[in-house]
């Protein structure tokens, strides 16, 4: 009588810690690969470097790394 009293005791105890990691689990799921949490990364056409959009330097639907490439001064 007590060794099916301990699996009981013990099924039931497992079945507790399943439902709260399913809960936890659920409480915060994971984004789904949204946009705003992704970086777009944009080439220079002087260097080939890439870097992050908001980072860029724009012009005449170019991207440039920095103000020297953008006014065509190299190195």
């Amino acid at each position: 009588m007590g060794l099916i009293r301990f699996i009981i005791i013990a099924l039931i105890i497992y079945l507790l810690i399943l439902i709260f990691k399913r809960w936890a689990a659920n409480k915060n799921p994971p984004s789904s690969g949204s946009q705003e949490n992704s970086t777009v990364m944009v080439q220079c056409k002087t260097c080939k470097l890439h870097v992050p959009e908001t980072e860029a330097l724009k012009k005449n639907d170019e991207y440039y790394c920095s103000q020297e490439h953008l006014e065509g001064k190299q190195d």
